[in-house]
């Protein structure tokens, strides 16, 4: 018996190397989070969460839980479907509370190879004073960084706090058909729009872009909200052919030229576009990486303008 007392040791350790045991050694170190929520003046609606890569691995699990006097809730276990690096809630935030959400490594099965990250928290509030509600441009992020960072928001170059309520890939029928669920919860006193480029991109027609445009100012003004449109920025198809996005060959100028001449002559807007024009009418090629979303700088010039709007008018 006194033999086995003194090997013990030596047969637990053998078993946690080599799996045998009831406790087993992680594989990897728990991933380093780079989403900063936790800075931003609100949460996104629809967060991307976002983490260092670790070297020789593939799946992640993300964790999302809601923070409860009683007991911690888990509201969202989500897998790394974008990217190794990345993965967009889309699942709208539209409950008010504390949230904490945390990264592990997990093997193609969902079985753990690395403890959880360090807990990275964030607040979703309501109601606020002013949100933001369109497509990517907005919502933040592209191929080259993710959207829960803070240099791809607009809203952080905005000295105005901002909601972000947009949603990557909309269109404008997008964004109607989730006004209700999405905006109300919110009950913003005036929502910035900023939309309509994804539907001229795949050479929607200008008049179906207008109707709904004019189909959100409405359910605004129905709940007491006032609508600020900012104008279309451009695009830039030469640099969008080279990054392999989708660009019909349809006359998108001419529909956003007629889109922006209709936000032009509403009570409330924002001409954000020209600044980010070249003279031939393209997004300007030093602003974009991929020829369609706005990188840092053109995002500086789009939240400082929609900031100093905000001071002046509201």
């Amino acid at each position: 018996m006194t033999s086995m007392k003194k090997f013990l040791p030596l047969i637990m350790s053998a078993c946690v190397l080599f799996g045998g045991g009831a406790v087993e050694a992680k594989k990897f170190p728990p991933p380093v989070l780079t989403a900063e929520f936790e800075q931003m003046d609100f949460a996104q609606l629809y967060p991307t969460y976002s983490w260092e890569p670790i070297p020789k691995t593939e799946f992640y699990q993300v964790q999302v839980v809601k923070v409860e006097a009683a007991r911690d809730k888990i509201v969202r276990e989500l897998l790394n479907t974008e990217a190794f690096n990345r993965v967009t809630d889309w699942t709208p935030f539209t409950e008010a509370g504390e949230y904490y959400w945390q990264v592990r490594v997990v093997d193609k099965n969902h079985k753990p190879l690395s403890d959880w990250s360090e807990k990275k928290f964030f607040t979703v509030t309501a109601p606020v004073k002013f949100a933001a509600f369109g497509d990517s441009i907005t919502h933040g992020g592209a191929a080259y960084i993710p959207a829960g960072q803070l240099s791809c928001q607009w809203e952080t170059y905005s000295s105005v706090p901002i909601k972000n309520l947009a949603r990557s890939g909309d269109t404008t029928q997008m964004l109607l058909d989730r006004f209700d669920r999405d905006v109300l919860p919110f009950k913003p006193q005036v929502l910035v729009i900023m939309a309509g480029i994804n539907d001229i991109r795949l050479s929607a027609d200008a008049a179906a872009v207008i109707k709904n445009l004019e189909a959100i100012r409405d359910k605004c003004l129905a709940n007491d909200i006032t609508p600020v449109f900012c104008t279309l920025t451009s695009m830039n198809p030469e640099i969008i052919h080279t990054r392999g996005i989708p660009l019909t060959d349809g006359d998108w100028r001419e529909a956003r030229e007629r889109i922006n001449f209709w936000i032009m002559h509403t009570p409330y807007f924002v001409d954000v576009a020209p600044a980010l024009t070249d003279d031939k009418g393209y997004l300007r090629a030093e602003l974009t990486p991929d020829g369609l979303h706005p990188a840092l700088r053109g995002k500086k010039i789009i939240g400082e303008a929609v900031a100093a709007y905000l001071t002046k008018n509201f």
